[in-house]
């Protein structure tokens, strides 16, 4: 399977320089999956994936579509932002940094893969908004309560749908729970 993927450019500078090399590094990575290749396209909008940096969206600050969902969005909107990703520095990217996490954790979610969280067979609970175990994630997730809104555009509801367990039916073939995933 061939992706294509460009960077929504809102300036061109060296943050946004930094930003790509960061990508394009994890890219590098990723173009080791046996049977899909990344191609880099210079024109955005023929691009599968479409990657802004700071883009404005209800689905917060860090987000990509999941697998298919990206055909359906506009050619000149993003499918992935990364403003999580910082553009100081050298622009070089370490393996064990949360950016190359969440990199890695986005383009995981293009290719269409779940949060490990909602696995069916997971043996936890995430409770509701004001527990321990919902406060966790939400900090995990970059997401300060009670600001959710204000600090990510996600809402409470977002965060309780990003949480909840998932059901066998409402997911396709899956390995065994891992709670060591990326996709946490």
């Amino acid at each position: 399977m061939e992706l294509t993927f460009g960077f929504i450019k809102l300036g061109d500078n060296i943050i946004q320089s930094n930003r790509e090399k960061k990508v394009l590094s994890v890219i590098g990575i990723l173009k080791m999956v046996p049977g899909i290749k990344f191609v880099h396209v210079e024109n955005v909008s023929d691009a599968t994936i479409r990657i802004a940096f700071d883009h404005e969206h209800p689905d917060g600050k860090i987000w990509s579509y999941l697998g298919m969902d990206v055909a359906r969005v506009s050619s000149n909107k993003p499918t992935m932002n990364l403003s999580g990703v910082s553009g100081l520095g050298s622009g070089e990217i370490e393996e064990d940094s949360d950016e190359y996490g969440i990199i890695f954790h986005e383009f995981f979610h293009t290719l269409g893969m779940l949060h490990e969280h909602q696995h069916p067979e997971r043996e936890f609970t995430i409770f509701r908004k004001g527990t321990c175990a919902f406060d966790l994630y939400c900090d995990m997730e970059l997401m300060k309560l009670p600001e959710v809104v204000k600090d990510t555009g996600l809402s409470e509801k977002d965060a309780d749908g990003n949480t909840r367990k998932l059901r066998r039916n409402e997911v396709g073939a899956y390995s065994p729970f891992d709670s060591k995933s990326v996709m946490i």
